[in-house]
């Protein structure tokens, strides 16, 4: 009887130890240091070259990535497997597609799945101010009004 009751004070005494939490591993990248831009570098990291879309990454860190996009004409559809989109528009006008099926695509590599078609979406008109949270898998595809574009800014989340 002694043994068993030291063995379970021996125990109990151990578990104080073994619940306190474990430090997470060290981030494999830096913290981002201060940055600083005005309007008109931020504007300029999205003019359009081609008439097309320009888009730039102002940050790319091992778990999440943010860039600003502006669509000057339609692109293909698209689906991630393994991030959110986090959009939030800041110019201009156009539209999401999403949901449905994506027909025809290919696997660009872990998960993204791009071009074919979208078919059975819904169609969603993007003003400014406008936010949304693409979920990963979700096939969707963005259009430029005829005549416009549209600029937004994106923070994509690795899940």
């Amino acid at each position: 009887m002694k043994i068993r009751t030291a063995t379970i004070l021996a125990a109990l005494a151990v578990l104080p130890a073994m619940a306190q939490p474990v430090a997470p591993p060290p981030h494999a990248l830096p913290f981002d240091a201060f940055v600083y831009q005005p309007a008109a570098e931020v504007e300029a990291l999205t003019k359009l070259k081609d008439g097309r879309s320009a888009s730039k990454i102002v940050i790319d860190h091992e778990t999440y990535f943010i860039e600003y996009v502006t669509r000057g004409i339609n692109t293909q559809p698209e689906a991630h497997g393994h991030w959110y989109d986090y959009i939030h528009v800041l110019a201009g006008e156009g539209s999401i597609t999403y949901g449905g099926t994506q027909e025809g695509a290919t696997d660009a590599g872990q998960q993204e799945m791009r071009g074919g078609k979208l078919v059975g979406g819904k169609t969603q008109i993007l003003h400014p101010g406008d936010r949304l949270v693409v979920p990963p898998g979700l096939p969707h595809l963005f259009t430029a009004t005829p005549g416009n574009t549209f600029t937004y800014l994106i923070f994509k989340q690795r899940v």
